[in-house]
């Protein structure tokens, strides 16, 4: 690594406790906690979830909705275009509506993606989007169609939208998703590459015309089963005008004599601009990347920053970074490089502990460039922490008491609709089942599978020591925030169970989705109290 000077702003989600002190700069006093804390996140969920509207978090609402008219503005850092969204209340909840859906297709936000939403005041909002990769998305130019175009076709077009399908687009064949780096190499899943291709064997490429390129594989890193397609992958990518910040879907078409994948757009690219064309401004508009806090023992002394970041700004940074928080404190942490990969170390585990950072909350950090970054987090509720004050501590813990308004939201109430999610992706519902049984509690547990009606199976042998039939269980996320469920048997005659009534509303308040697994652990018996470390599939795309 070059030496330069990287400062971190980091976004965090707070956990809880402990007071240690980070390295500190002179300010000004902190401004109220509720004005602060201003920024929330939202995970894009499977479609039909998210496809037509969003909801802003509840806690959100709590400390804002008396602001909120019927009508807000979203702001994109493309700097091109404002948004005006119908907020639609439904009960408690408040939903981003009228025009989300003609946003999301614009910006190619599908499932996996995360945005976070800043509050200017008044019912206007900033977003910042993030793709699968963890990176802030490179945002599109609009410009009108050429004939004769030879560039990859997205799914929608010949539709009168021109941009994104995502939502709509779903192959019957095995696929994955990738981004043309540098129109150089693009990533293969490992779970795909085991399955279906081999190291330096030919296969084609095809693109929306049928025309085929050969190329081939290599191996990412050593010891890693991931690959990357780069002998003849520069070709393909020049003559389809692929670009970089474009997500494409690689799909298998064929598999004998040789593999063939079908290549599409997950965007139709924008027109005239190829990944040499791109220029260096265009690239460096995109220095957010967010990071997800997961139940792993090596979140707790070091975090590894997302490789597209690297790949853009990883000759920048120095052996120490700069980390910046809303609370006006700057934290200097060690950059260790591991093989490919960077992490903040030194430091790190200090900075989890003075944040209360645990399994939930969420970082979105942004480059201030010279190896400086600043931060802002979010927790379990995914609305921006309220930062330690500098003020007395309460009972030997950082004072972060958040208020929150008392009126309600001024947002017109509207009729509601139902949901029912589709399956998601089986490769990250699969990685985020592998990090669920590698998780060991304590107490007695089990770990169990979202399923499509919004139940969970209860193992019998838990259910028969534990449990009864139709007597209430309380089901408790990480911020203590607990719900009332009930089981049923199983099937007749069955000492299996199911968690059914009340369940969906914890589906819900917590995000998650169809495929999803959690670890349910019995932290008390009476009443029984079940504490749930989440694993969202979500978290484990590539």
């Amino acid at each position: 690594m070059q030496q330069h000077n990287v400062k971190l702003i980091i976004i965090i989600c707070i956990a809880t406790n402990n007071t240690m002190q980070p390295h500190r700069r002179r300010c000004g006093r902190s401004p109220a906690p509720e004005k602060a804390s201003k920024h929330f996140m939202k995970a894009i969920l499977p479609p039909p979830d998210h496809t037509k509207e969003i909801r802003i978090p509840n806690e959100f609402i709590k400390r804002f909705g008396n602001e909120l008219k019927n009508v807000a503005t979203i702001t994109v850092p493309d700097g091109r275009h404002e948004w005006e969204m119908g907020l639609k209340k439904c009960g408690e909840h408040v939903f981003l509506s009228n025009n989300w859906q003609q946003f999301a297709e614009y910006y190619c936000i599908y499932y996996g993606c995360y945005l976070d939403f800043n509050y200017q005041g008044n019912s206007k909002f900033n977003v910042v989007i993030y793709d699968t990769t963890s990176v802030e998305i490179s945002y599109s130019f609009k410009t009108p169609s050429t004939n004769g175009d030879q560039r990859i076709k997205g799914p929608n077009s010949a539709s009168k939208r021109e941009n994104c399908a995502a939502s709509e687009f779903n192959p019957k064949n095995p696929y994955f998703y990738s981004k043309s780096n540098r129109g150089f190499y693009a990533y293969v899943p490992s779970i795909f590459a085991e399955k279906y291709l081999t190291l330096k064997v030919p296969f084609k490429l095809q693109n929306s015309q049928g025309k085929q390129w050969e190329v081939y594989c290599v191996l990412h890193n050593k010891g890693n089963s991931q690959m990357r397609i780069t002998g003849g992958f520069g070709k393909f990518a020049r003559e389809n005008n692929l670009l970089e910040g474009v997500t494409y879907v690689f799909e298998l078409i064929k598999r004998k004599p040789v593999v063939v994948l079908q290549v599409t757009a997950i965007c139709t690219p924008p027109q005239g601009r190829s990944v040499q064309s791109m220029t260096e401004k265009e690239v460096r508009e995109s220095k957010h990347f967010k990071k997800a806090i997961l139940p792993s023992p090596i979140h707790d002394k070091e975090i590894r920053i997302p490789e597209d970041f690297i790949t853009m700004f990883g000759n920048e940074l120095e052996k120490v970074a700069t980390v910046t928080v809303p609370d006006g404190r700057d934290w200097k942490m060690r950059l260790k490089k591991r093989g490919n990969d960077i992490f903040f170390s030194n430091e790190w585990e200090e900075f989890a502990k003075y944040y209360s950072l645990g399994y939930g909350c969420y970082l979105s950090f942004k480059y201030e460039g010279n190896s400086k970054f600043s931060v802002i987090i979010f927790d379990v509720t995914y609305v921006e922490i309220c930062y330690p004050l500098k003020t007395p501590s309460v009972n030997g813990e950082p004072n972060t008491k958040c208020a929150s308004p008392t009126k309600r939201s001024k947002v017109e109430t509207s009729e509601c609709h139902g949901k029912k999610a589709k399956s998601v992706s089986k490769h990250a519902s699969t990685r985020a089942e592998v990090a669920a049984n590698e998780f060991k509690p304590k107490n007695p547990y089990f770990c169990s599978i979202i399923a499509k009606q919004n139940y969970t199976y209860i193992p019998r042998d838990f259910a028969e020591k534990y449990l009864k039939p139709k007597v209430p269980t309380k089901l408790q996320n990480s911020d203590g925030k607990q719900w009332e469920v009930f089981c049923v048997p199983n099937t007749v005659g069955s000492s299996s169970m199911r968690i059914v009534k009340g369940f969906s509303n914890f589906v819900t308040d917590n995000n998650l989705s169809h495929r999803d697994y959690c670890v349910y652990e019995l932290i008390k018996k009476k009443p029984v109290v079940l504490e749930v470390t989440m694993f969202r599939a979500v978290d484990y795309l590539d």
